[in-house]
């Protein structure tokens, strides 16, 4: 039971994690309107919108191929994407967290 508990824990934070990372880097592309950039994500990266909208929103963990073609289709690196997932503090997570389940 632990196991299973802590396993669902980790889980969750690297969805968050990820989502959180995304954000950041589509922050910092100049022109986003968030629901034309997800198309256009999904568009470049030959998805569904809906399943670039589940990673951004923290409701799925991407396999590593998915997680690869949206970072290339955002015009960032996997280096680029790396940085912003190992800068994020705890805190950093409990507001995102907050933030995404109003």
């Amino acid at each position: 039971m632990l196991i299973a508990f802590v396993k669902k824990e980790t889980d969750e934070n690297i969805k968050l994690k990820i989502a959180f990372s995304l954000r950041k880097l589509l922050a910092t592309i100049e022109e986003h309107p968030v629901a034309q950039s997800y198309n256009k994500i999904a568009v470049t990266a030959y998805m569904r919108k809906a399943t670039v909208s589940d990673i951004f929103n923290a409701k799925s963990i991407p396999n590593s191929l998915t997680l690869f073609l949206i970072i290339e289709a955002m015009g960032f690196s996997l280096i680029d994407f790396a940085k912003v997932y190992d800068s994020i503090q705890n805190s950093d997570l409990l507001e995102f967290k907050k933030k995404i389940t109003k």
